[in-house]
């Protein structure tokens, strides 16, 4: 029934704590820093024993934010991990004229990084396209085990449930994804409805702050919201959760300024003076996609998700059990979750370069 399919995610599948979560991260790694810390923390889960990260995925057109990824993955030793990029002009800078797609489609981390840490992968070029990735690693996988983190725009997925059969697999992408993903987690929205913002930025974003309405991203949204397969539950972490947990302020006294984790959150200032700490809207993703949310949390059930297919707002139509639901914050445990989050952050590589 949906209501046991969706208490089964909730726990992240308890038959299955024993082993660890096979884990895709799609990210946005280009503006927010928020993305650079959430990986760092899925490589720590990695180190614990707690997840296995079977493909990185990167979801705006900047060709350098995969190099940042790289770089990422190259500190915590594992340049193995399959990196897929979207492929578009989608905040891609390269021939641009819109004015905010060149000033800010690159938050003040992307260069830097790329130029003051090793990596073998410095642009989205020498990657393959996301969807290959996608449907190479899920056909690889066991079924229903693996878990998408989706922390930035929706592209990829979208694409990826409208993907046909190919060399790695004779199903198309929603029957793929119906058979190999256990549960997709998304940083998106504002719960229960988005009408304090108009639309939350994963959802709508991606043009000039305030726009009405932005090209593709309320597409994509409404494409895998509503297409996504009713029997893989998805579970959305909105705005206002990570908005209150604020993590990244320890690592100038508990890491080494070689950590590209903690130098990402110090250029972020010019962007954001109280940087670090910042909120945490993708790192809680990952660490639910992992651990589940029972140390601090709930999951919201019992209706769905309704978008917006031409700004990206959404509201959240209470009603009968289905295969989506959203997380909410237990009282008081803003400052224990915000904590998990650091103790992640300030523990040294297993197996650094």
């Amino acid at each position: 029934s949906l209501t046991l399919l969706a208490s089964l995610a909730g726990d992240v599948g308890l038959a299955q704590r024993t082993m660890p979560t096979k884990l895709i991260m799609d990210t946005d790694m280009t503006t927010d820093v928020d993305d650079v810390v959430a990986l760092c923390v899925a490589h720590k889960l990695q180190d614990n024993g707690d997840a296995e990260i079977v493909g990185v995925m990167h979801n705006t057109g900047l060709e350098q934010g995969v190099g940042v990824v790289s770089v990422i993955n190259h500190f915590y030793g594992r340049d193995n991990i399959p990196i897929g990029a979207f492929k578009g002009d989608f905040n891609n800078p390269k021939g641009s004229m819109d004015r905010w797609v060149l000033d800010y489609s690159a938050g003040p981390y992307v260069f830097p990084l790329i130029k003051e840490f090793d990596a073998p992968i410095k642009s989205s070029i020498t990657v393959p396209e996301a969807v290959e990735v996608y449907r190479k690693v899920l056909a690889e996988q066991p079924d229903h085990s693996v878990v998408i983190a989706s922390l930035g725009f929706l592209g990829n997925l979208a694409k990826l449930l409208e993907s046909g059969p190919d060399d790695h697999s004779i199903l198309g992408g929603k029957d793929l994804v119906a058979l190999k993903v256990r549960e997709l987690v998304v940083t998106g929205g504002r719960y229960p409805n988005s009408n304090l913002m108009h639309y939350e930025w994963n959802f709508g974003g991606g043009c000039v702050w305030g726009s009405p309405s932005c090209p593709h991203t309320p597409r994509w949204t409404k494409t895998v919201v509503d297409g996504w397969p009713d029997t893989v539950p998805i579970t959305f972490s909105g705005f206002e959760l990570g908005a209150g947990v604020l993590t990244g302020g320890r690592m100038e006294q508990c890491a080494p300024e070689w950590n590209p984790c903690r130098r990402a959150l110090e250029l972020y200032k010019k962007a954001d003076q109280n940087c670090p700490p910042r909120p945490s809207w993708d790192s809680i993703t990952t660490l639910y996609a992992v651990n589940g949310v029972e140390r601090w949390g709930e999951r919201h059930q019992g209706g769905y998700n309704l978008i917006n297919g031409t700004d990206g707002a959404n509201e959240w139509v209470d009603g009968p059990p289905t295969h989506q639901s959203y997380l909410a914050l237990h009282f008081g445990k803003a400052d224990a979750l915000g904590n998990e989050i650091d103790e992640l952050l300030c523990t040294d590589p297993a197996f650094a370069v």
